[in-house]
């Protein structure tokens, strides 16, 4: 499997190690050392940045932060594991079972719009979580269930074009083949913060169990909430809960999944759309592209309670227990997301519907 990390940016991402070019990917497939690349550049010129680090296994896993500009502190989150993380590779301290893709900031344009106004996000303006007032929730803009990305034809389910920046995201999942990916998001309602699983699925939209997925999102809701953290939405001391309040509940194995291509309210229906969970979570099986054929991939949705960084509160008080609350969630990821927990078996991971 070595072979994997040599295509691990080979989609004309340029590797940076010790802030500078190297000409050659080979030395991803040998070297276990951390690397900084460019994905793309944003319309304004700005990188999308990536950081690699190896695992100890052959498994492979994608963090994303920042899908939403708007949501400061899913962008914090990415960072603050960024930095957990680069502490450990140069210590030479224990390395994460899966080698992962931590793309800390997807749309660094939106995300430096909300900087400009802390006090107009997560409200009804909302800065930043659209690119501009006419464009498509950056979360609805994935291909058609059960299809690949085409990148000569970049257009989302409903025939819309997506934009570069999930364009870049959607080449990385085609190369890296991952079997995990978490998707750091923030929302408005603490009250339904938490970890969240989608459920995978065959092609066709048939379930595959459920159950490991949930155990993941649950046990990184524990490590949170046994720590002192947030993470309300996940319902611990009652009955918990890793599915998403807005989702349909899930289907037993074998039966049709349904999926909610329904986000925001947003006029002329630029809130629908596929999800990056719905279309990650179902496998591919493309005739006209069969090469891009893949199985489904377990993805979380991480939604962290508030949407504002820790330096955006006024009061001392509030910046250290949301810092608090940013380091948990960060954490549950290099510990448990990362760790050695409900390992993907390739065989199980699409369901062979008759």
């Amino acid at each position: 499997m070595k072979q994997i990390l040599l295509i691990t940016f080979i989609l004309s991402l340029k590797l940076v190690a010790n802030s500078h070019e190297i000409d050659s990917i080979k030395p991803i497939a040998t070297k276990k050392t951390a690397y900084r690349g460019v994905l793309g550049t944003t319309k304004q010129g700005r990188n999308i940045e990536a950081y690699y680090f190896p695992g100890i296994s052959d498994k492979r896993a994608i963090v994303i932060g920042g899908m939403h500009g708007s949501e400061l502190s899913s962008i914090e989150i990415a960072r603050v594991l960024i930095s957990e993380l680069q502490s450990q590779s140069l210590s030479g301290g224990k390395r994460p079972y899966y080698s992962v893709i931590i793309i800390p900031t997807l749309f660094p344009d939106n995300a430096e719009k909300a900087k400009e106004n802390p006090d107009l996000i997560g409200g009804t303006t909302n800065l930043g979580r659209y690119t501009s007032s006419n464009s498509v929730d950056p979360n609805r803009q994935m291909p058609s269930l059960g299809r690949s990305f085409n990148t000569k034809n970049p257009v989302d389910d409903l025939g819309r074009a997506i934009e570069q920046e999930n364009q870049v995201l959607l080449e990385l999942i085609v190369k890296y083949r991952p079997q995990r990916i978490i998707n750091i998001h923030s929302i408005r309602d603490k009250e339904r913060a938490g970890i969240f699983a989608d459920p995978r699925t065959s092609a066709n939209g048939i379930a595959l169990d459920y159950r490991s997925d949930s155990s993941l999102a649950i046990l990184m809701a524990l490590y949170i909430h046994l720590s002192g953290g947030e993470v309300k939405g996940n319902n611990l001391t009652k009955k918990p809960t890793a599915l998403y309040h807005n989702d349909p509940k899930i289907s037993a194995p074998g039966t049709l999944q349904p999926r909610n291509l329904s986000g925001s309210s947003l006029p002329g229906h630029r809130g629908h759309g596929v999800s990056l969970g719905s279309w990650a979570t179902t496998a591919v099986k493309d005739a006209d592209h069969p090469q891009l054929d893949r199985s489904a991939i377990r993805l979380l949705t991480m939604e962290f309670p508030g949407y504002k960084r820790s330096i955006d509160y006024s009061n001392r008080t509030m910046q250290e227990q949301i810092r608090k609350n940013i380091h948990l969630y960060a954490s549950s990821i290099l510990e448990v997301f990362l760790g050695k927990y409900e390992v993907e078996e390739d065989d199980l991971l699409t369901f062979r519907s008759r």
